[in-house]
């Protein structure tokens, strides 16, 4: 009989782990499947607060998550991060737009594909709130007004005119599916 002693031992482990052998029996199965874990994340993930780790948990369990293929949870997944960072991003907008821009993006969007000459979206939507609300638009000029809602992809501008974006249509569609009161000011 071999005896190793403890430093042998202990090098012997290491190499099966290095070559991924495992002579230890498999781990006995409970009455629901293992869920896929990770062993590492990657270093750059932000920790998660113990709420939405215990979501992570809850999430990792749910029957309707272990029956499907490793390919349909990565495409879910994605499915779910673009809606939630859509939505995100959706209210982080609604926060910030004024009732002129949000009117900009309606008459673009009854304008269809063509679009509309800036010369015109500055006469009947910026200039008509500036004079409505001079103290918001003191030191905001045109250029910024019409930036904000290029730099949120809601708007492209081509030479002298202005179109809707897909993203600015879908904004318009989630304002109305979620209900939100028109804007006032600005």
């Amino acid at each position: 009989m071999w005896r190793f002693s403890p430093e042998l031992r202990a090098l012997l482990g290491r190499f099966r782990r290095a070559a991924g052998v495992e002579f230890d029996p498999p781990s006995t199965q409970g009455s629901v499947p293992a869920s896929p874990s990770l062993t590492t994340l990657p270093a750059n993930l932000p920790p998660l607060p113990p709420s939405m780790a215990a979501l992570v948990t809850k999430i990792r369990t749910a029957p309707d998550f272990l029956k499907l293929t490793d390919a349909q949870r990565v495409e879910q997944l994605l499915h779910f991060v673009a809606l939630f960072a859509f939505l995100a991003d959706a209210e982080r907008i609604e926060g910030q737009i004024w009732a002129s821009q949000l009117a900009v993006l309606e008459h673009l969007n009854a304008m269809g594909d063509g679009g509309d000459a800036l010369a015109n979206v500055k006469a009947r939507f910026y200039d008509g709130a500036a004079a409505r609300f001079p103290a918001m638009f003191a030191g905001y000029a045109f250029e910024s007004y019409l930036g904000f809602l290029r730099t949120n992809e809601l708007l492209t501008v081509d030479g002298d005119v202005a179109r809707i974006t897909q993203q600015g249509r879908d904004y318009l569609a989630w304002r109305v599916q979620s209900r939100k009161p028109p804007k006032q000011a600005g």
